[in-house]
Order: C-alpha cells, then sequence, then structure tokens
C-alpha cells in the first residue's frame, strides 16, 4: 500500500460508529477494478457485520442463513469488480421508494429494513445495480410477512427487504469492514469533496493510475 492513498483517504485514526457516520458524510467506498482477484473477501466481511442479528461470528460453524453481502464482485471476461452503493447526493432509490424507506443521513443513505416493503422499485431506479432485495432473517430464522400467505401451500411466505452498503454506519470499526478485508487494497473509502481539482480526482478516485 503506498504512502499516498493512507494520507489521501484513510482517517488516521479510530473513530466510534457516530463519529465515523459523521466523517464520512458524501463518502463512498470506490473499487479499483484492475487489480481487483475476485476472491469475495469483500463480500464474507460485509456479511460478517451486518448479521449480527443472526449470531455470525468469526467462523464457518457459526453460519446459519444466506451469505447476503451489501458489497457484490462482479465478474466481466478476466475481471473482477466489487460494486456497491455510491451514495447519490440525490438518490434515485430514496426517489423511488413509495414508504420514505430510504433517507440521508450525514450523506450517507440508509434504508429502513422496518419500513421496507420489498417492492423492489429501488432496486429499478439504482443506476450501479447495488440494491438487492432478499429475506430478512432473525436469530438464523427467516421472518414472516404478516397477511402474506401462500395459499396453495398454507403458509406464511418470507418478508424480505431491500439492502445496500451502509458505510458499515452501526458498527465500532475504524474503516468499513469491505475495506480493511481486502489483501489487495482494491476498496478505498474517498472523501468526497466539492471542489475537486481534475488533478485531485485521479489521485482520490484512480490513485494507481
Amino acid at each position: 500500500m503506498s504512502g499516498a492513498r493512507n494520507t489521501l483517504n484513510r482517517p488516521t485514526s479510530r473513530m466510534g460508529a457516530a463519529d465515523r457516520t459523521s466523517a464520512v458524510a458524501s463518502s463512498f467506498v470506490v473499487a479499483d477494478a484492475g487489480h481487483c482477484i475476485g476472491c469475495k473477501a469483500c463480500e464474507l466481511a460485509c456479511f460478517a457485520v451486518h448479521s449480527q442479528a443472526n449470531g455470525i461470528g468469526a467462523s464457518v460453524g457459526t453460519v446459519s442463513v444466506p451469505v447476503v453481502p451489501k458489497v457484490y464482485v462482479v465478474r466481466a471476461g478476466d475481471t473482477y469488480v466489487p460494486v456497491q452503493c455510491r451514495h447519490c447526493e440525490n438518490a434515485p432509490c430514496a426517489h423511488a421508494c413509495p414508504v420514505q424507506a430510504i433517507r440521508q443521513e450525514n450523506g450517507v443513505v440508509m434504508i429502513d429494513e422496518e419500513l421496507c416493503i420489498g417492492c423492489t422499485s429501488c432496486v429499478l431506479a439504482c443506476p450501479f445495480g447495488a440494491i438487492e432485495v432478499s429475506t430478512v432473517y432473525r436469530e438464523g430464522r427467516a421472518m414472516t410477512q404478516p397477511g402474506l400467505t401462500d395459499r396453495a401451500a398454507h403458509k406464511p411466505l418470507p418478508r424480505t427487504a431491500a439492502g445496500k452498503c451502509d458505510l458499515c454506519a452501526d458498527t465500532n470499526g475504524g474503516q468499513p469492514a469491505c475495506v480493511e478485508a481486502c489483501p489487495n487494497d482494491v476498496l478505498r473509502l474517498a472523501i468526497v469533496e466539492s471542489d475537486l481539482l481534475p488533478e485531485r480526482r485521479r489521485e482520490v478516485f484512480f490513485p494507481r493510475l
């Protein structure tokens, strides 16, 4: 890892969740696709951090629910690239949500899982393909949707909700889990500055070019 990357894009000290949420306002995780090896360490780290309600720990034996991360490694030919939310300033997903379950908090676009009705409007609106609707699990068990029943099978249907990168706002770590887990330093937390000069933009978003 180069020294330039440390000074340009990474906080110099570890912070609590509240501090980090404020500090990363108008920021998002960027990926250097040319160096991604497709190991999916970012996906697993993301899943572990966001699955505390299901008792997911550091070992394989603790995983009792489907692995659904909030960052996705996509392959195109021989190239891999992690895809995650860009926390758009004028977020299309928030405009598309019919129940106002998506909001901005200090520049971070968040989804309130309790309000989400799983309609997929945000999935269709997102220009980056960074949102996925999946079954909600609690304590290792799939939640059911009140009032929604498979009449043929005579059983309740699972509750679904949208999920996407939240910059690990509810955790106590320093960097987002995907950034810390990447073995090839492909992912970085980019701090967005409104007055970036073209040269500065290249340094922030494409430091290896």
